[in-house]
């Protein structure tokens, strides 16, 4: 799939872009009955609820799963797909490696994740993540939301999170002049971002839709790790 120069453009200004229906209908589907099933189960390597101070939280019962590629073959076939790793390496400039696969379900109820940014996880640059809405993603169940241009401050630092609104208990401390914006997808559509553009989610309001999602990480064959600054990795939440 070819990115237009406005597309890349946009990338390079906003530190993100989306780009509409990479996956289809049929493959959408196939995506959520497939980890449905494989979440019926039970637990895989990784699984995580989230914090244990809200067991009330329905991500516990719907855990997020993490590097399905390493023992599920059809999600190392989605991760791997040529139309989305032509995208990848158009917006990082290098041949692209698979480094994280993630899938969210994100159930009615339940909470969202504190904005942050990927590179005070993963600290290798650049980075870039694609996070593709298997269900309708709009204000109502936590759709991403992003911060337009915050690639370019750098790495901010960490802060606790409001544990009550989001399952993990960090977040970035935010840019002064920081503008949050929502972005709606349809099914199949795809959100290419920064490792340093600043985004998350907050609660799925609904009672009866699901905002699952399926996440990638990749880096450049020339990517290189760094050393994190003091007080801008997740590690240094509590030091």
């Amino acid at each position: 799939m070819h990115l237009t120069n406005e597309q890349i453009r946009q990338y390079k200004e906003t530190g993100f872009v989306v780009v509409p229906g990479l996956f289809d209908s049929a493959t959408v589907q196939q995506m959520i009955e497939h980890y449905m099933k494989r979440r019926a189960e039970g637990p895989k390597p990784g699984d995580t609820g989230g914090t244990t101070d809200h067991p009330e939280d329905p991500n516990h019962k719907y855990p997020r799963m993490i590097n399905m590629h390493n023992w599920d073959e059809l999600t190392k076939r989605w991760a791997t797909a040529a139309g989305l790793l032509e995208v990848v390496e158009a917006l990082i400039g290098d041949k692209s490696v698979l480094l994280q696969t993630m899938l969210y379900f994100k159930p009615p109820g339940a909470r969202g994740q504190g904005l942050h940014q990927d590179e005070q996880y993963i600290t290798i640059d650049p980075l870039i993540g694609v996070w593709v809405a298997l269900d309708k993603s709009d204000k109502a169940v936590g759709q991403m939301v992003v911060v337009p241009g915050s690639h370019k401050y750098g790495l901010s630092r960490v802060e606790a999170a409001d544990t009550s609104i989001s399952f993990t208990q960090v977040q970035a401390v935010m840019p002064a002049d920081a503008e949050v914006l929502g972005v709606d997808m349809e099914p199949g559509d795809a959100l290419f971002f920064d490792g340093k553009a600043i985004h998350g989610s907050y609660m799925n309001e609904t009672s009866d839709r699901w905002r699952r999602s399926f996440i990638c990480h990749y880096v450049g064959e020339h990517s290189k790790k760094f050393e994190p600054p003091p007080g801008k990795h997740v590690s240094h939440l509590r030091s």
